[in-house]
């Protein structure tokens, strides 16, 4: 019903289309109702449409969230925040090897520390962008406000990925080595950039949803 409610502005031609797909995926309407259904989904008078399926009023938080509730909202920037706290502390330790590497300074490095809590945060990223995505398809998209963050989601799965694969080559095969270490760190640190403004662009979102 949220979804309906959603499209209640979107016309004849779209609501043709919506009852056909509703009808073949099992809806329990004959065909002589499908020009009523549309009828009455494709009323220009979208407040009539409104009260009759009732809909929460356009703008309102419970029409900007869908009816989804506000902790599974929230789950997912919150953890978010925290996985970009811990990724912090992980490229803490990464500086002191790039240290080491490009300036030749020793510097202590926990090495299985930054690995495994390393691949820690790389898993909690990849479980907030499908939590994310899932969370975006319950709540319908607001295509203007998630465009970013969904473009910049995509470019962080692929460092994730990169970052993931070379640091787990360096930690298996240890040996003396200078450009694949520049390159997990150049790669990591534009991540932590990016999950630093995913924390932005999410926060906006949120305000959006949240707004009294």
């Amino acid at each position: 019903m949220e979804r309906i409610c959603r499209n209640v502005d979107r016309g004849g031609e779209f609501w043709t289309k919506t009852v056909q797909r509703m009808i073949a995926n099992g809806a329990h309407v004959g065909p002589d109702q499908v020009p009523g259904l549309v009828a009455l989904l494709a009323d220009p008078d979208h407040a009539k449409v409104r009260e009759a399926l009732n809909c929460p009023a356009p703008g309102s938080p419970e029409d900007r969230t869908g009816g989804v509730s506000i902790i599974v909202i929230l789950a997912h920037p919150v953890l978010m925040t925290l996985t970009l706290l811990l990724a912090l502390w992980v490229a803490w330790q990464g500086l002191n090897r790039a240290r080491f590497t490009l300036l030749k300074r020793k510097a202590a490095f926990n090495w299985k520390g930054h690995t495994r809590y390393g691949l820690v945060v790389m898993g909690l990223w990849i479980t907030g962008a499908v939590g994310g995505s899932v969370v975006t398809d319950m709540l319908h998209g607001i295509p203007d406000a998630y465009e970013l963050h969904e473009g910049m989601a995509s470019i962080i799965l692929w460092l994730i990925a990169f970052g993931t694969v070379t640091g787990l080559y360096m930690d298996r095969r240890k040996a003396k080595r200078t450009v694949m270490p520049v390159l997990h760190g150049a790669a990591n640190l534009l991540l932590l950039l990016l999950a630093v403004a995913q924390l932005v662009t999410g926060m906006g979102i949120l305000s959006r949803l949240l707004a009294p």
